[in-house]
């Protein structure tokens, strides 16, 4: 499909200048069965590019109208059958080469209509539901464009309209310079479509299909929690979260995959923003979220990342015994006091718990003693020299050695025991086999990197900067696993020169 894509969205604008996202986007919105809103001031080929869709639907029935003020119902979904009200008392319309017939609809100067039109639209673009007279049915609908100079008023009808138009692009004027004069110097000619690139009832039905049976990784679910959550306070409806991940599963099917890539991602920066405004906020939070769930490595090469650290327990287990001891741990008075026993004086001396955790057995500090009365009232306090014991819970005060109030502690402690040859060679031979592991895996991500660079320079929708993003995490694994080398290799090496 992919093949078939670019040729889609070269014929749509090989005669216009920076269009191609637009198509694309038109392409995707009609592989997903949703709309498109393209946002602009006059003159920047947004209805020019809207009627060429219609030659993408073979035999397909369109439907084009320029809103007004005095736009009716009657102008899109046909006029009411004077037959029906005579013969059955009921308003029904004549549909047929009005707006509920057709496959391919645009409407230029959406938000000129008044609320009956866009009451009716609501059902039409959401459930592809249309209600005539006493039958409600289903729209042969494939895809919608709309078009205005403006965003929404902010109306409540409007804001419920303007939600349904799930994919949102905003145009400009051909930026100055070689595009400006490319497109000065070109000519509209026919579209170099191919027939066989066009879409039928079938195909479109199998295409819909095949988007449905894309799978989502439980990453991409975790994604979308996170940039909602990072998006707040923004309002972004229920509905179009739930109908984005079925955008993300047509760029995956565009691109000929059968699972979501998290480049895919790439496209919710046309569908989360509500006002122009509020674009530079979701590119920048999507950008964090592409960050933290990017390409991911297989599994079994993370787990090497606990390479060095198993090595070093398994020599630790080797050539030291572990050994419980029981030794005194100093009581804790007040949350940040430890009381000094047998000290001359009518009152308890006491030491700040953090002093004594800093002072050594080899300096003599200048020190702080606080005295307490036995109902525990701070009376006074005196500079001392001070340094701690040898032994746990001792302190040495103005040269006289005291121990601190304590209870008796259980301690693991490991003692060095000499490891037998046969063990310490295995060891050695399995350092040497996780090297080469973490070297083939280094080589893996790398041959991966390179894969995922490609593909996502093929990518429809994804800019420089998300294609870096997404990148970031494999790039970040390839450190990870060097770092994990060198530390696995300086163990060995230690422990060689040890021996020797």
């Amino acid at each position: 499909m992919y093949e078939r894509a670019l040729r889609l969205i070269q014929a749509l604008t090989h005669d216009l200048s920076e269009r191609t996202v637009a198509a694309s986007l038109g392409l995707l919105a009609l592989c997903a069965g949703e709309s498109l809103f393209l946002l602009g001031p006059p003159g920047v080929a947004k209805s020019l590019l809207a009627r060429r869709f219609k030659a993408l639907f073979r035999k397909g029935r369109s439907f084009e109208y320029l809103m007004g003020r005095f736009s009716t119902p009657e102008d899109l979904f046909g006029p009411l059958s004077l037959s029906g009200l005579r013969d059955q008392d009921v308003f029904v319309r004549k549909t047929e080469g009005y707006l509920p017939e057709a496959d391919l609809v645009f409407l230029d100067e959406l938000w000129r209509a008044g609320p009956p039109i866009q009451n009716t639209l609501l059902a039409i673009l959401n459930e592809k539901l249309f209600r005539n007279g006493r039958e409600e049915r289903r729209v042969p609908l494939k895809l919608l464009i709309g078009a205005s100079n403006t965003a929404p008023d902010g109306e409540e009808n409007s804001e419920a309209f303007w939600d349904r138009f799930l994919l949102r692009l905003e145009l400009f004027p051909v930026a100055p310079g070689a595009s400006f004069q490319k497109m000065l110097a070109q000519e509209e000619t026919a579209s170099p479509l191919l027939p066989e690139d066009q879409f039928d009832e079938k195909d479109w039905q199998e295409v819909q299909n095949q988007v449905s049976a894309v799978c989502v990784p439980p990453l991409i679910f975790e994604a979308f929690d996170l940039l909602r959550e990072n998006l707040a306070p923004l309002y972004i409806s229920d509905r179009r979260w739930r109908k984005a991940l079925r955008l993300l599963k047509a760029s995956a099917y565009l691109h000929d995959r059968t699972v979501v890539d998290p480049l895919d991602l790439a496209v919710l920066q046309h569908v989360l923003w509500h006002t122009p405004a509020d674009r530079e906020a979701v590119q920048q939070r999507l950008l964090e979220v592409l960050e933290d769930f990017g390409w991911e490595a297989p599994s079994e090469i993370l787990a090497l990342l606990e390479a060095p650290q198993k090595a070093a327990d398994d020599l630790r287990s080797l050539t030291k015994r572990e050994e419980q001891l029981t030794q005194p741990r100093p009581v804790l008075y007040d949350g940040e006091y430890f009381s000094v026993k047998g000290y001359p004086s009518t009152h308890s001396a006491r030491v700040w718990a953090r002093d004594y955790e800093l002072w050594t057995t080899e300096e003599e500090l200048e020190g702080e003693l606080f005295f307490f009365r036995p109902l525990g009232s701070y009376v006074e306090s005196r500079k001392v020299a001070v340094r701690r014991g040898e032994g746990p819970a001792e302190l040495v005060i103005d040269g006289i050695l005291f121990a601190l109030e304590s209870m008796p502690e259980t301690v693991t402690v490991w003692k060095d025991t000499l490891p037998e040859p046969k063990a310490l060679k295995a060891w050695a031979e399995s350092v040497q086999h996780e090297l080469q592991r973490l070297r083939t895996a280094r080589d893996t991500v790398a041959e991966l990197l390179r894969t995922k660079t490609n593909e996502a320079q093929r990518h429809l929708f994804a800019e420089p900067e998300q294609q870096e993003a997404c990148r970031a995490s494999l790039d970040k694994l390839a450190a990870r696993l060097q770092d994990a080398e060198t530390a696995l290799q300086e163990l060995g090496e230690a422990r060689a020169l040890n021996l020797g």
